[in-house]
């Protein structure tokens, strides 16, 4: 009984350390984005597109995206991207923030481009972080602009 248990233990320890899976449901590349506003604070998980190919790509071709997980943007330094949605089969809240996270502009419910030529949606502003969300999600966590997210 006791070599069963150790092979049941070395088992699910080899599965989160083969897998990258941990016990905190992040994945590698995945961090946490947490927007505070007035309705309180809203905690997504986040791939990482932080390289020029990773942001190109973004989250094209996908059919779904999870609840309460997103995408985040990095760029090097504040500009003013213009962010598009070909080739992206589900709609989209965008949100852009400054370098402090302070949310600066966003777009609701972006529809999927069907033909070109698709639209751009720059921010008002600059801005050097842009996470996209499940469409819905900047109106049901009441976001403002000038309201400030954490990146964890």
């Amino acid at each position: 009984m006791k070599i069963f248990q150790s092979l049941l233990v070395a088992s699910f320890v080899s599965l989160f350390l083969f897998t990258g899976c941990d016990f905190f449901g992040l994945f590698p590349g995945e961090q946490e984005v947490v927007f505070k506003t007035d309705e309180g604070t809203h905690t997504y998980l986040v791939e990482v597109a932080d390289e020029k190919e990773e942001r190109n790509t973004g989250l094209m071709h996908r059919e779904s995206l999870e609840e309460n997980r997103g995408m985040i943007f990095i760029y090097e330094e504040e500009i003013k991207p213009a962010f598009w949605m070909k080739n992206t089969l589900i709609p989209l809240d965008m949100v852009f923030m400054d370098e402090d996270f302070k949310v600066v502009d966003y777009f609701v419910n972006v529809q999927p481009c069907e033909e070109d030529p698709c639209p751009h949606y720059i921010p008002n502003s600059n801005a050097q972080y842009i996470v996209e969300l499940n469409a819905g999600e900047v109106g049901k966590m009441g976001l403002e602009r000038g309201d400030v997210a954490e990146y964890k």
